[in-house]
């Protein structure tokens, strides 16, 4: 690790000036390839809020967290002796955790990009899109489009099992139901039993209570496995397939089955300029999280304007609109987000047939 700096950090042509110090802790050393990358990314994304949103007294600390709880502390504190205000990271939940924990950085404020809601709170805010955030719009849209039954078709994983809490959740509060819930091993790449159960009890569930919408929260060439099983066994027209934001690739769009499917993910619009200018700047294609660290950053930069991160001002009601949407950090810690839906067009790849809300206000936008 590095050794701390005595005193405040401050660059020689700002010396004398009030400075606002942004220690940005993420896991640029970590031993997984794709975590580090992901890191990169984030702080390019950081980067560009910095040329984009703060004044000249705005300065960034990184700090390599590595991924660990202890690295996390050693270099929190090193940057809290730095001068830091708040903190924008860490990646990981177990590390939001830890730095919960230090009482040397007590009470700076935290925006982190864990989906672990369980360490949100108090002074730390999470800036991630929450799986109970996609499955809350998706599940308002269906309803919305005359769909009152549920199915879910996924892993038996602590996310899997989450992401089915909130489905029933979602549903309930939505005066519909979920009929039937099919988990299979994590991983497994042909679950033909779990498929043939639920298709059984989609199909006796639409012959007398109308069409099932089915949450399937897979990406990637997993999604391509299990999801033609259902149509296979069966479900023919009963049943349309829904997925999150895992299903906004290009790489799944072909597979046939997933034709009609909907899924949710943020208004692309500003996320097609922000992938443009990143790859014109970076000469790469943008990680999965810069834009969210994009936009916590942003935040972060205009309400520090006048010195501090005011708790006030960042759990403002109507929010702030970023690059991912219209979003508002609540009490509990965590964001709600007004995101848009997508169907799933092998032709035309994924069309967007509703737009994010523009308000938080009940029938307004």
């Amino acid at each position: 690790m590095p050794l701390p700096l005595p005193g405040k950090f401050t660059p020689a042509f700002l010396e004398g000036e009030k400075l606002v110090r942004a220690g940005v802790l993420l896991p640029f050393s970590h031993p997984n390839a794709a975590v580090r990358a992901e890191a990169e990314g984030m702080l390019a994304g950081i980067e560009m809020a910095l040329f984009d949103h703060a004044g000249d007294d705005f300065v960034l600390l990184p700090k390599d967290t590595a991924g660990s709880r202890s690295a996390t502390v050693e270099v929190a504190d090193q940057a809290e002796r730095e001068g830091a205000d708040f903190f924008l990271g860490p990646l990981f939940g177990e590390n939001i955790a830890a730095l919960n924990e230090d009482r040397t950085v007590a009470g700076l404020p935290v925006i982190g990009f864990s989906n672990d809601r369980d360490v949100a709170g108090g002074n730390t805010w999470l800036a991630s899109i929450t799986p109970e955030e996609e499955v809350a719009s998706l599940v308002s849209y269906a309803v919305s489009q005359g769909y009152y039954q549920f199915a879910y078709f996924g892993p038996q994983s602590p996310l899997g099992q989450r992401i089915e809490t909130a489905l029933q959740f979602q549903a309930s509060q939505n005066g519909a139901s979920v009929i039937s819930s099919a988990f299979y091993p994590d991983g497994s790449e042909s679950p033909t039993e779990e498929a043939k159960y639920l298709a059984r009890s989609i199909n006796s569930a639409s012959g007398s209570g109308g069409p099932v919408a089915v949450l399937i929260p897979e990406r990637g060439t997993q999604l391509r496995k299990v999801a033609p099983l259902l149509p296979f066994y069966g479900t023919g027209r009963s049943a349309k397939l829904m997925g999150l934001s895992g299903w906004n690739d290009a790489g799944v769009w072909r597979e046939p089955s997933l034709k009609g499917g909907w899924f949710v993910a943020p208004p692309k619009a500003d996320i097609e300029a922000f992938e443009t200018r990143y790859r014109r700047i970076y000469g790469r294609a943008p990680s999965g999280l810069a834009a969210q660290a994009y936009d916590a950053a942003a935040l972060a930069m205009q309400l520090s304007a006048d010195g501090a991160l005011d708790r006030r001002e960042i759990t403002s009601m109507d929010g702030f609109v970023g690059l991912n949407g219209l979003f508002r950090f609540t009490t509990d810690g965590t964001a709600q987000r007004r995101l848009a839906i997508y169907e799933v067009s092998p032709e035309e790849g994924a069309v967007q047939i509703k737009d994010a809300d523009k308000t938080f206000r009940p029938g307004v936008g």
